[in-house]
């Protein structure tokens, strides 16, 4: 069998002896089944799981020891069944190295958690090695340089809290549980995209673990290509252990607009909202959706957030939208920005099972949200979801070769799905969900944000990332040639 590689670092043995020095090792069985990267089955020896546990600062998990089942489960409570050979909780890049190096050496199936966001449960795998980031959480400001240093395994609301103490933001996206490493890997689409980009675009450095367990830093200087790839080309290419991110000056407050109708105005609230929206002021986001009341009735939301610091110019933007149909709540204040990031969070709670998936929309064609209405149908226990939300502003501003996200053209993204808490539902719910989207492809592009897959195959992928695929394919060559990193919206090397 081939020598393991692993770090020795200064941490080594004192780490070893504090975290596990019999409970360690009674947890570890005499062998344990697992999956490797071609779903093959293969087998664990004892003293090769010992041999990472080793490695590792905290306990490794397996699937008798106590903490498991907890750490195992992800958002999307689709993926509960989803059962992990090992567990390596990560608390310092040598950890991350080393589960790394484990997972090449005995070519296991590899899953990365930072927040266990993933829509499509990739963030976990059944039979493979899980690296989990979670412990990894720091965020260090510099106010002076306008810089932020945040861990793999922080969420949103890690960043936005420290950030925000110096008046300053990373704009990223509008659940504040969601792991700040997956939602800028694959882009990063939030309320603030369309006056300072998207998350990507204010991306500095990236470190991350390679395939071969080298750390590298990625950034314009150095690793340009990888860099260039890690910008929107998901966790296709390593375990990002830390973002560098430049700063902007934003908050506390912005302008918030909220305004809600009855379903017999939807249709004409919708070709308003994209009218409007095809030419509002990049100081401006929007979106519209469906959801429903807390009796079952489903209504018609529009959210309006004026970014700018006049807020009495704002306001002038927002009249005349806020006179339109005879809305049942019409709501208009400034709203903490940090506030304003979780508002979102009780409808997306952990452990519900979600199928939603998202397309980008190009021309609004009215039938398309008469086709939405129309299958807009109450369900037991079945929380119904729609949103779009408009690109443009300073995403359209960048060249779409200028990262891995091709997407600067688009105009819409719209996502579409729902969310239930009883499993006995998941294939009649998924399959109202694919029904759902099979009307609406005529109305929508073939491209999608990567961080809204569902259960899209291998050709989406390639063809969602336009004429960026090829180069991403070699990049992936380069640094992945085994596609040891697969567990993501894959880009398969060629070689």
């Amino acid at each position: 069998m081939k020598r393991r590689e692993f770090v020795t670092g200064a941490l080594g043995a004192a780490a070893t002896a504090a975290y596990f020095p019999t409970s360690r090792a009674s947890s570890a069985p005499a062998e344990l089944r697992a999956i490797t990267r071609t779903r093959q089955e293969t087998t664990l020896t004892r003293a090769e799981i010992l041999e990472l546990a080793d490695s590792q600062t905290q306990a490794l998990l397996t699937p008798n020891s106590p903490r498991y089942d907890a750490a195992r489960r992800v958002w999307n409570g689709m993926w509960d069944s989803a059962r992990p050979a090992l567990i390596a909780r990560c608390s310092y890049v040598e950890d991350v190295v080393n589960a790394v190096n484990f997972a090449r050496t005995h070519d296991l199936l590899l899953a990365v958690r930072g927040g266990g966001h993933s829509i499509s449960g990739k963030s976990v795998c059944d039979g493979g090695l899980v690296i989990d980031l979670s412990p990894m959480r720091s965020v260090i400001v510099d106010p002076l340089a306008r810089t932020a240093r945040v861990a793999g395994g922080c969420l949103l609301s890690d960043v936005d809290q420290e950030t925000q103490e110096y008046g300053m933001i990373v704009p990223a996206g509008v659940v504040a549980h969601t792991g700040v490493g997956g939602l800028t890997l694959g882009g990063g689409i939030g309320v603030l995209m369309r006056k300072f980009g998207l998350t990507i675009d204010n991306l500095r450095a990236v470190e991350i673990v390679t395939a071969d367990g080298e750390v590298r830093t990625a950034s314009a200087d150095e690793n340009p290509d990888l860099f260039w790839a890690v910008r929107g080309g998901g966790g296709n290419f390593g375990v990002a252990t830390s973002f560098t991110f430049n700063l902007n000056v934003f908050g506390p407050e912005l302008l918030g607009c909220g305004l809600v109708y009855p379903l017999d105005q939807a249709q004409a609230v919708f070709d308003k909202y994209f009218e409007f929206t095809e030419t509002m002021p990049s100081d401006m986001h929007g979106f519209a959706g469906m959801t429903l009341s807390d009796t079952r009735q489903p209504l018609v939301t529009v959210g309006y957030s004026w970014l700018g610091s006049s807020f009495s110019e704002g306001e002038r933007h927002l009249e005349p939208l806020r006179k339109f149909g005879k809305p049942v709540m019409n709501v208009l204040r400034p709203v903490n920005f940090v506030r304003q990031q979780s508002q979102g969070d009780d409808h997306n709670e952990h452990g519900r099972v979600y199928y939603i998936k998202g397309r980008h929309v190009n021309d609004y064609d009215p039938e398309m949200t008469k086709l939405i209405l129309e299958r807009w149908k109450l369900a037991p226990g079945r929380f119904n979801t729609m949103r779009i939300v408009r690109f443009g502003g300073a995403v359209s501003e960048v060249a779409s070769d200028a990262t891995a996200w091709p997407h600067r053209d688009a105009m819409w993204d719209l996502e579409v799905g729902a969310s239930w808490a009883d499993q006995k539902y998941n294939d009649e719910y998924v399959r109202w969900g694919r029904e759902y989207w099979d009307t609406l492809e005529p109305f929508i592009e073939e491209s999608f944000y990567v961080n809204e897959i569902m259960d899209e195959d291998q050709s989406k992928v390639a063809t969602s990332y336009e004429s960026n695929y090829p180069r991403l394919v070699n990049i992936k060559n380069q640094y992945d040639p085994k596609n040891l990193f697969q567990l993501n919206a894959n880009i398969k090397p060629n070689i």
